[in-house]
């Protein structure tokens, strides 16, 4: 649903029919006609007008002066989702596939306790323990540093029991198989219960020989991933675009961003398909993660250019619908060269 900032007011609820008055009279935007005004009714006039009438933020108003307009953004913005929506679920299952794989090979093991005492350790690599340093404020930092892995790890630990907790509550079936027979759940019924964003945590703890080896599983270039966090980056990247389509929330300005995505993932996806210039801000840019993360996956070529296609064909759509002005802000000009190298990269 759409998140955004509300004005508290006094005035009174408006009618389908009001809010169609006041598109008009208030805002410039030509509508009318039954069929216009079941559209609206269909999308909602606080998800629909209110979740579309900007690009990236509230100050960015869209210059619309037709409802087909805001239409055609609405419906682009729905194509997206439906496209991307298989393709991230594909990849979360397939990212938390790896891990366990990797780490059941190493401890021989699918239980938590074990990996939590295994593997679950990368907060040892940052002790301060025989080390010595420069200056006290080195000390000081590293200090600083390590708690903040050993905290990192026990809030997983934390993190993991009230999963479990709440999903028994909830009457999940995974939990409840397990714990109602007195059985602790295995890792792979703790990774269904995982968000993709508490997975990611999950793995930042793991420790670097574990990390190195799931990347090797992935077929991650070394040189692209010398600190072995390749993976977890991958990861934190891909969480806000899967929560926003599993929400139903705007995914076509990628307003969805939640902080910056790393450096090393824009230079190993530039490294390995030549798209150059990924910085995030459009949703070209989530395409391309895609089809890189495809591809690490084994995905056929066949499916990354039905994916590929099916963009440029939703893209190529807005661009005869809506002015160019407003397209170049949603669909930046380089796109058909990343587009094009994209392809390429799929031909490899």
């Amino acid at each position: 649903m759409y998140k955004g900032e509300y004005k508290v007011t006094n005035t009174r609820p408006k009618t389908i029919n009001s809010l169609m008055k006041y598109l008009r009279d208030e805002k410039g935007i030509h509508i009318e006609g039954s069929s216009q005004k079941k559209r609206l009714m269909n999308i909602g006039y606080y998800h629909g007008y209110k979740g579309y009438r900007y690009i990236n933020k509230p100050s960015n108003q869209i210059p619309y002066s037709d409802f087909e307009e805001l239409l055609a953004i609405y419906d682009f913005d729905s194509q997206l989702k439906s496209l991307f929506y298989p393709c991230v679920m594909k990849i979360e299952t397939a990212l938390k596939s790896y891990v366990l794989e990797t780490m059941v090979a190493s401890t021989h093991s699918d239980s938590f306790n074990d990996a939590y005492t295994m593997l679950l350790d990368n907060y040892k690599m940052f002790s301060t323990t025989g080390k010595t340093f420069k200056t006290d404020k080195d000390r000081e930092k590293a200090e600083t540093k390590f708690k903040h892995e050993l905290k990192k790890r026990l809030d997983l630990r934390n993190r993991i029991y009230k999963v479990q907790t709440d999903a028994f509550g909830n009457d999940n079936k995974i939990a409840g198989h397990f714990l109602s027979h007195d059985m602790n759940i295995p890792l792979w019924g703790i990774f269904e219960l995982l968000s993709l964003g508490e997975f990611g945590h999950f793995v930042s703890c793991l420790n670097y020989n574990c990390r190195v080896s799931i990347s090797k599983e992935l077929g991650i270039t070394p040189s692209d991933d010398t600190n072995a966090m390749l993976h977890q980056r991958l990861i934190y990247s891909i969480k806000d675009l899967r929560n926003s389509i599993a929400h139903n929330d705007v995914i076509f300005d990628t307003r969805f961003r939640t902080g910056n995505i790393d450096k090393q993932v824009s230079n190993a996806i530039l490294n390995a398909t030549r798209v150059s210039n990924v910085n995030f801000t459009t949703i070209t840019d989530y395409l391309v993660l895609i089809i890189y993360i495809m591809k690490l996956l084994g995905e056929t070529k066949t499916e990354m250019k039905r994916v590929i296609s099916g963009y440029t064909d939703i893209v190529e759509k807005l661009r005869t619908q809506i002015p160019i002005s407003v397209f170049n802000q949603i669909i930046y000009t380089d796109n058909n060269v990343k587009i094009k190298a994209l392809k390429s990269f799929v031909g490899k």
